[in-house]
C-alpha cells in the first residue's frame, strides 16, 4: 500500500492555535442525518484542525494521512468519549481545500453531542448551512455550478433528479460555459488588435464578418442554453402541476387522492381554499409538485379575492395544469381565464366519475373518480410521461436548470444583441468589445464569478447543515 504520511500533532490540547487565520475559522458540523443510528459523521475544517484533534487525541504524537484510523477521542477532563473512525486529510488536498478531518463515532445522539461540545471547546464553530461546500468553491475546489449540483444531488428523491444534478455536478455545464467564454475572448483579441494597432498588419482594413460570424455561433449555443431551462428545471426540480378550476369541483379531493393522503381541507362549503397549497410526491417515480389552488370565481370576499388573484398566477407559471370540472356541474364552465395559456399544457379532468361511469369523455379529457380511484392511474401515466418527454430533449448535452443559470444566460444574450446592433450601426470597435465583456461577465457569473456576497449567502443557505 503506498504510504500516505502522517502529520506531526502539535501539542496544545485545549485551545486553538495561537497563530490561527485572522478571518477563517475552524468550523464542525454533524454531516449526518441528525437522530440515532449505527454510526454518525462530524467534519471538522480550517486551519487549526491539526490543534483540534491534538486536542481530542492527546496521547498521540502524529496521525495518519487520508487514512481510517481506529481512535480514542478525550474531553477536556481526558475521559474516553468514544472510540471512533478518524480521517484526516492535509489541505490542499481535501474537499475544502483545508485542513480538515472527520469523526465516526457510533449515532447516538448523546455521543455526536459530546464530541460536538468538546470541538466547540477546541476552538471550532458551528458550520453554516451549505459553509463546507461554499470553502470548496473559495478554494477553487470546484465551480459554482458543481457546488450546486451537489446540492441537488443531496436534494434528489427521483431518478431523473439525480442524473440531472450527476450531470450538473459532473461540470458539463461548466466546460460548454468556458469554451462559449474562450469563444468570446478570442473575438475580443482581434477587436483589441485593431484597437490597438489600427495600421498594422493583419487587423488594417480587414472586415469585421468573421468576428460577427463566430459571436452569432455563440449567441446560437446560448439560446439553446435558454431554451433548455424549461426543461432542465423539471429534471432538477420536478414538474410543476397547478390544479385550476372553479370553487367545489374537487380539486382538493383530487390533490389528497394523487398524494394517497388528506393534505387539503375538503368540504362542501365553495370557497373553503382560500391560498394555494404545494406538496410534492413521486408519481410512478417521477417527482411532481402539485399545487393545489383556489377555486376561480368573482367574489368580493377580501381573502378570497387574493387567493384568486394568486391562483391566476400560479395558473402562468406552471409546466402543466390540471383544469378540473365535474360532472355534477351543468352548463360549460367559464374558462375565460385560461385564454393565454398554451394549451398544450392543459390537461382537461372531469372530475366524479362515480356519478355516471357510462360518461364518454371527449378527446384529451380525463375522467376520475376521487372516491372510488376511478381513472386516477391514466391520469398519472399521463404525468409520468410529460416528464419523461420534457426530460429526454436534454439528454447528455449541457442545460441550464435555475433562474440564476437562466438570468445569467439571457443576459449574456442581451450583451450580444447590443454587438450585433452596435456593428450594424457602424460603433467603434471600443463599444463592440465593452459588449463582448459584458457577456463574458455574465457567463463567467454561471460558474463561479460572482460580485455580490449577499448572491453566495442565497445559493449556500439553502444547503443542509454539514454539507
Amino acid at each position: 500500500m503506498r504510504n500516505l504520511g502522517s502529520i506531526n500533532l502539535p501539542r496544545q490540547s485545549n485551545h486553538a492555535s495561537e497563530n490561527s487565520h485572522e478571518h477563517v475559522t475552524t468550523i464542525a458540523a454533524l454531516a449526518t442525518a441528525p437522530g440515532k443510528g449505527a454510526v454518525a459523521v462530524i467534519r471538522v475544517s480550517g486551519p487549526d484542525a491539526a490543534h483540534v484533534l491534538a486536542g481530542l487525541l492527546p496521547t498521540r504524537d502524529k496521525f495518519p494521512i487520508r487514512r481510517a484510523t481506529l481512535a480514542k477521542v478525550y474531553d477536556y477532563h481526558q475521559e474516553v468519549i468514544d472510540e471512533v473512525l478518524v480521517i484526516y486529510f492535509h489541505g490542499p488536498a481535501s474537499f475544502t481545500g483545508e485542513d480538515s478531518f472527520e469523526i465516526h463515532p457510533h449515532g447516538s445522539p448523546f455521543i455526536v453531542q459530546k464530541l460536538l461540545a468538546r470541538l466547540y471547546e477546541l476552538g471550532c464553530t458551528p458550520a453554516k448551512p451549505g459553509e463546507f461546500t461554499r470553502r470548496a468553491f473559495l478554494n477553487g475546489k470546484m465551480d459554482l455550478t458543481a457546488a450546486e449540483g451537489i446540492q441537488q444531488l443531496v436534494d434528489s428523491n427521483s431518478e431523473h433528479q439525480w442524473k440531472a444534478a450527476r450531470q450538473l455536478a459532473s461540470g458539463i455545464l461548466k466546460d460548454h460555459i468556458e469554451a462559449l467564454r474562450a469563444d468570446i475572448i478570442g473575438a475580443m483579441a482581434y477587436l483589441e488588435a485593431r484597437i490597438d494597432f489600427p495600421d498594422e498588419g493583419d487587423v488594417k482594413g480587414v472586415e469585421l464578418d468573421p468576428i460577427v460570424d463566430k459571436v452569432k455561433a455563440i449567441d446560437s449555443s446560448l439560446v439553446a442554453l435558454e431554451k433548455s431551462y424549461d426543461s432542465g428545471k423539471i429534471a432538477s426540480s420536478g414538474l410543476t402541476v397547478a390544479l385550476i378550476g372553479a370553487p367545489n369541483r374537487g380539486k382538493s379531493s383530487l390533490m389528497n387522492a394523487i398524494l394517497k393522503k388528506n393534505r387539503a381541507i375538503v368540504t362542501d362549503i365553495a370557497g373553503t381554499t382560500r391560498d394555494y397549497i404545494e406538496e410534492s410526491c413521486l408519481v410512478n417515480g417521477r417527482l411532481i409538485r402539485l399545487i393545489d389552488t383556489a377555486g376561480i370565481r368573482k367574489t368580493e370576499e377580501t381573502v378570497e379575492k387574493i387567493g384568486v388573484t394568486a391562483s391566476q398566477e400560479i395558473l402562468k407559471s406552471a409546466d402543466v395544469v390540471l383544469f378540473v370540472s365535474a360532472l355534477d356541474v351543468e352548463g360549460a364552465e367559464d374558462t375565460t381565464y385560461l385564454e393565454g395559456i398554451d394549451d398544450a399544457k392543459i390537461i382537461r379532468v372531469v372530475n366524479k366519475y362515480d356519478l355516471n361511469f357510462h360518461y364518454e369523455p371527449k378527446p384529451g379529457e380525463f375522467p376520475v373518480s376521487c372516491i372510488s380511484g376511478a381513472g386516477l392511474e391514466s391520469l398519472k401515466a399521463e404525468l409520468s410521461a410529460r416528464v419523461d418527454r420534457s426530460v429526454a430533449t436534454i439528454g447528455n448535452q449541457a442545460f441550464i436548470s435555475t433562474p440564476r443559470h437562466l438570468h445569467a444566460i439571457r443576459q449574456a444574450r442581451k450583451a450580444l444583441q447590443g454587438f450585433f446592433a452596435g456593428n450594424e450601426d457602424g460603433a467603434f470597435d471600443e463599444m463592440l468589445a465593452f459588449e463582448l465583456q459584458s457577456a463574458v461577465s455574465q457567463l463567467s457569473s454561471v460558474i463561479g464569478s460572482v460580485d455580490h456576497e449577499d448572491l453566495l449567502d442565497k445559493i449556500f443557505s439553502d444547503f443542509c447543515v454539514g454539507k
